[in-house]
């Protein structure tokens, strides 16, 4: 560790911390900044000592990009949690007990491999919006840690046993159905690189098919198309049906955002005919369900309300085919879908009458709840409610804080609600700050 960070170090002047080791790795403060989804003008600020560095995730965020260990900036790890150091010194972190305890009861971790990162404890309050200013924007530091692994140089990165790959697939699934994308994107990039180390093809498909659900999640930027054509090509080498099946629709949803319709259908169409629906695997089925919806709602994006109709309720078919679990996703899968597609054909009012008349509804995980109020949100905002799109908003970001504060669906409909003619809707621009729109 050269001199001047190791001397800024001992003594506790974080801000000659943070600009040493990120002059050590060689970045400008607007670099950094991208790779922690922060305006360039905080990192700055950070510097020039005109922000205090006294946010314990901020400092860990810090800590972890810039691959320096958490002491540097005066936090400890203690039983996997990071808290503060109490040493007193010049720039040190303050902050009064209590709300100490409340970021320690805030924060839960989970540990991939030798890394442990940071995850929103489920029913935790939302943060305020000045609290979130500092708050890394989570599609922003997915987009950099994702694009880090697929563009350039093949991310090999080192071998690991099966056992150890296939768990951290399992937590890599896991933030996803969280809606946890800051440890998606510390979790995730590691996997990729391990299965393209052991050049697993079910792992590598696996892997690629999760980074284009995240990706799915942000304004398309070209990097879905790199990991899609990945996973449905590694898919095809390792085969196994439902793998390639699950690769193609994730495709599918990327040729659909481009415009491209009918191949979007034909992709998840050709997958479902492949599936074995005797009934011996439930997985079989709930896949071709899901396909079926899939297909259902690029033909909407086309226009074509009478396919989108019919393929919907040919995926309800087979739903009706299952029971327990996954009887419950299928179903949850499909009233998601027909909402979206009767939104997508002009005719918000149906959506809202499918959402209504429902009856109970078991979602698999934060993700897909999340997923369905934001789509709801979209749906009151056409009908001109904005304030029933607001307040769906916020029960989202309740269920689901990481799907609101990361999807680009979220940010286009709190744009509509801050720019629209009428009086602004009562806490909108607080909503604002959190979902990181201008304001």
């Amino acid at each position: 560790m050269p001199s001047p960070l190791r001397d800024a170090i001992a003594r506790q002047d974080y801000p000659a911390v943070l600009r040493h080791a990120r002059e050590l790795a060689g970045w400008t403060q607007t670099e950094l900044a991208h790779r922690l989804g922060f305006h360039p003008s905080v990192i700055s600020r950070f510097e020039s000592r005109r922000r205090p560095l006294r946010d314990v995730k901020t400092l860990q965020r810090l800590a972890e990009v810039l691959s320096v260990p958490m002491e540097a900036f005066g936090l400890y790890d203690h039983e996997g949690v990071a808290t503060r150091r109490s040493t007193p010194g010049p720039s040190r972190v303050i902050g009064s007990p209590e709300r100490e305890e409340d970021d320690v009861r805030r924060r839960s971790f989970l540990k991939a491999g030798s890394l442990a990162v940071g995850a929103t404890v489920a029913g935790a309050a939302m943060p305020a919006a000045a609290d979130s200013a500092l708050a890394p924007d989570p599609a922003t530091v997915l987009a950099a840690r994702l694009s880090d692994v697929l563009v350039g140089a093949p991310a090999h990165g080192p071998t690991m046993p099966a056992e150890q790959l296939t768990r951290g697939l399992a937590a890599a699934r896991t933030a996803f159905g969280k809606s946890d994308f800051l440890t998606l994107a510390d979790v995730l990039p590691s996997v990729v690189r391990a299965a393209e180390a052991v050049q697993d093809p079910g792992a590598l498909a696996q892997a690629y098919t999760l980074v284009t659900r995240a990706l799915a999640k942000l304004a398309p930027n070209g990097l879905e198309w790199i990991s899609a054509d990945r996973a449905v090509r590694a898919a095809g080498a390792a085969g196994e049906p439902l793998v390639l099946a699950e690769a193609e629709r994730m495709l599918s949803g990327v040729c659909r955002r481009a415009g491209h319709h009918a191949q979007a259908q034909a992709l998840v169409l050709g997958a479902a005919d492949r599936l074995t629906l005797d009934g011996q695997d439930p997985r079989h089925l709930v896949l071709h369900s899901s396909l079926l919806c899939t297909g259902g709602y690029a033909a909407a994006r086309a226009g074509d309300g009478v396919r989108a109709r019919d393929l919907l309720d040919a995926a309800a078919t087979t739903t009706a085919r299952l029971s327990g679990d996954a009887g419950a996703r299928a179903g949850a899968n499909l009233l998601s879908h027909r909402v979206s597609v009767e939104h997508l054909l002009g005719n918000p009012a149906a959506a809202i009458q499918h959402a209504r008349t429902a009856g109970p509804v078991r979602f698999p995980d934060v993700e897909r709840e999340g997923r369905f109020l934001v789509d709801l949100a979209a749906v009151h905002l056409d009908l001109g409610s904005p304030g029933s799109a607001y307040n769906t908003l916020l029960a989202a970001e309740r269920r689901a804080p990481g799907e609101v504060y990361t999807r680009s669906a979220v940010r286009d409909i709190v744009g509509v609600l801050l720019n629209q003619g009428r009086v602004p809707v009562p806490g909108i621009r607080d909503l604002a700050t959190r979902v990181h729109v201008a304001n």
